[in-house]
């Protein structure tokens, strides 16, 4: 796969073009979630179907995932959108896209249209949050534990035996993210409230995110949520199929309404 230095960091990305050969594709940029993830979800879930539907897929590794550049520090939100608008201007990606994001990647995605609201035609967020002052109280917990957790010799002793020594550098690499990452700035609900571009977002019904479905309806103009039975955190590992209808679903329909904006103007 290519890399390609933006925002000063060798950045790892795969773009796939449509299979129908559409010269006007809309672009759907993919947003993987922290720590031993990286784009090969998207890769092994939904990119060929996204191409065989009519997409441009740009899929790429974060700063510090994959086989992107692992820099000291940078691991903020802030950041992270800096990366991603690097990205996009080095590969001359200039119109609107739509965003989808897991997890983690989905709070990036958020941060991206609040921040480049002219740059988004869309965001799909899969098991994730906008990054509010109650999401940076848990997340800050949640990636203290699992610092502390991947840290120990004895995670990486067992990591090693039961699946391999590459797993347990990845663990070692992903407990260096957790302790340089920091949330520098939180949204307030009106700041959230403001992204006004379409956005999807997709839970499990056995998720503790799941509570946010109606708190984004709320404050966001054009949020459509969906609560997905009998599913937990990892949706997107679990039931690829059920979020590419969604998403394609969701897209078709904005796609016609900015056709005949358009068409009326």
């Amino acid at each position: 796969m290519p890399t390609i230095i933006a925002n000063g960091i060798k950045q790892n990305y795969e773009l796939g073009l449509p299979t129908n050969g559409d010269p006007n594709a809309p672009t759907i940029v993919c947003v993987h979630g922290m720590l031993i993830d990286s784009l090969a979800s998207y890769y092994f879930t939904m990119a060929k179907q996204l191409r065989d539907a009519g997409m441009r897929v740009l899929m790429y590794d974060m700063r510090a995932h994959g086989n992107s550049e692992q820099p000291e520090s940078g691991y903020t939100v802030e950041t992270l959108v800096d990366d991603l608008t690097a990205l996009l201007g080095a590969l001359e990606i200039n119109g609107p896209v739509y965003l989808l994001g897991n997890s983690f990647g989905g709070t990036v995605a958020y941060g991206f249209a609040e921040r480049h609201p002219e740059r988004v035609a869309g965001v799909a967020a899969i098991e994730s949050e906008p990054t509010t002052a109650e999401w940076a109280e848990k997340m800050a917990a949640a990636l203290h534990r699992a610092a502390a957790k991947l840290g120990s010799f004895e995670a990486t002793a067992w990591l090693t035996l039961k699946f391999s020594a590459h797993l347990a550098r990845r663990a070692k690499r992903a407990k260096k993210v957790l302790d340089a990452t920091t949330f520098e700035r939180v949204l307030t609900h009106e700041q959230f409230a403001a992204i006004s571009c379409p956005v999807l977002a997709i839970y499990g019904s056995e998720s503790e995110l799941a509570v946010q479905a109606p708190l984004l309806e709320r404050h966001m103009p054009r949020c459509t949520t969906v609560v997905l039975p009998d599913l937990e955190h990892s949706v997107l590992v679990e039931a690829p199929a059920a979020v590419l209808d969604l998403l394609l679903g969701w897209i078709a329909e904005h796609r016609l309404d900015e056709i005949g904006a358009g068409a009326a103007a």
